[in-house]
């Protein structure tokens, strides 16, 4: 895909990839260690639940404003301050003797997510030609992708295997290792395009479609993290034994990667059949999986449906934010950052308030009424995902947005 660059942009590139599978396995981690980290504070899984929900709190509020902050510090130097924020992050969790200090620790990680995950997109475009530039994102937050198949998965077996604690060590000598090698590898961005000079008014249509955007993505983020921060007991009221969890949810990571795969074929053509399609698969998945009569292994399966599906809605809600044009890349990219963090945050509490009160039962039918509006939203609004999209005018609209993004150095 990029063999015609050279190695420095290419070893960029995989640095890139290799930031946001740190991020995305630091971020989803206390998932799969939920039910440990639960009996190590004696406290229930639906207050453990709240490591997920801290970390994505300061993501929702921090993204946008340390975005605009921090819009003039060198790119590289500031990668290098995220990553050694999830070495801290995950260290004071691991060694912390009450869950409070846990969720102080996972709060810093989420100042580090807000950081990297809103400037990676903007720091690989620059490092290639205008015409990579969908690719060369995609291939950055594969990484990302690949943080939930493997990540999450990873640490549930370390944490079986030698303890939670352990398992966030893991994390952090992750963290540390790449930080050292992004330091001396990655190269900088030494002259981007500038931004065009004079006033620049945003027509209200890029606004509404924008609005749209957003406010779908982190609808489909509450569906999600309303079940799957709990999914764990919920795979284990279908019979599936505790022992099991870890490949189950390998299992459940890799195949979500065939929705990634499915939402190439569209999200450049038919945005909003894609999008439609994404919200359906994850709908079904999770109706399935509120079955009463679904085996164990059968509601793993189900579950593999749905995160497909999910896996899927991301890069039309990516994409559609930076083409509505009604900010620069970056800052849309930290919206829908930050939204996607909102989701997570409203999506992990109110299912462990639903978990604490009413039972495991009660998580399926709320998701799939916030997954149904969400579709809803979808429907309704316009051209923020369009039917069909010309063969160039995602092209067009990337190149008009890297003019418009500014430089990345002082």
């Amino acid at each position: 895909m990029f063999s015609t660059l050279p190695v420095s942009t290419r070893i960029g590139l995989v640095a890139l990839c290799a930031a946001t599978f740190t991020a995305i396995t630091s971020e989803l981690a206390p998932v799969g260690l939920l039910l440990d980290m639960a009996r190590a504070f004696n406290i229930s899984a639906g207050r453990a639940g709240l490591a997920v929900s801290a970390y994505a709190l300061i993501v929702t509020v921090a993204a946008v404003p340390l975005t605009v902050l921090t819009a003039r510090v060198e790119r590289k130097r500031l990668l290098l301050i995220a990553l050694s924020g999830y070495v801290v992050s995950n260290l004071i969790s691991a060694f912390a003797p009450t869950f409070g200090l846990v969720c102080f620790g996972r709060a810093i990680g989420g100042g580090a997510h807000a950081l990297l995950m809103s400037m990676v997109s903007a720091y690989a475009a620059h490092l290639v030609p205008k015409k990579l530039t969908g690719r060369a994102i995609s291939f950055v937050f594969g990484g990302a992708s690949m943080g939930g198949v493997l990540g999450v998965p990873g640490t549930a077996a370390i944490s079986q295997l030698a303890g939670w604690r352990v398992a966030l060590v893991v994390v952090a000598a992750l963290a540390a290792v790449l930080t050292v090698l992004i330091a001396v590898c990655l190269p900088p961005v030494i002259k981007p395009a500038g931004r065009p000079s004079g006033p620049y008014k945003v027509p209200r249509e890029s606004v509404r479609a924008f609005a749209w955007v957003i406010s779908a993505n982190a609808l489909f983020f509450i569906a999600h993290n309303v079940v799957y921060t709990y999914i764990a007991p919920l795979l284990m009221a279908h019979g599936l034994p505790e022992t099991s969890v870890s490949v189950a949810l390998l299992f459940i990571g890799v195949f979500s990667l065939s929705g990634l795969w499915a939402s190439g074929l569209m999200v450049d053509r038919w945005p909003r059949a894609g999008v439609l399609a994404s919200g359906m698969a994850i709908s079904l998945g999770i109706a399935l999986l509120g079955g009463q009569f679904m085996p164990a292994w059968g509601g793993v399966g189900v579950a593999a449906l749905w995160c497909a599906g999910y896996a899927s809605i991301i890069p039309f809600m990516m994409s559609g934010a930076i083409r509505a044009r009604a900010t620069t890349a970056d800052t849309a990219g930290a919206a829908i950052n930050s939204t996607s963090n909102l989701g997570i945050l409203l999506g992990s509490a109110l299912g462990g308030q639903l978990l604490a009160v009413y039972g495991v039962s009660i998580l399926v039918p709320v998701a799939l009424g916030v997954c149904a509006l969400s579709m809803l939203v979808i429907l309704l609004s316009g051209n923020a995902f369009p039917a069909h999209l010309g063969e160039h005018e995602d092209e067009e609209a990337a190149e008009q947005v890297c003019a418009e993004r500014g430089p990345l150095m002082t």
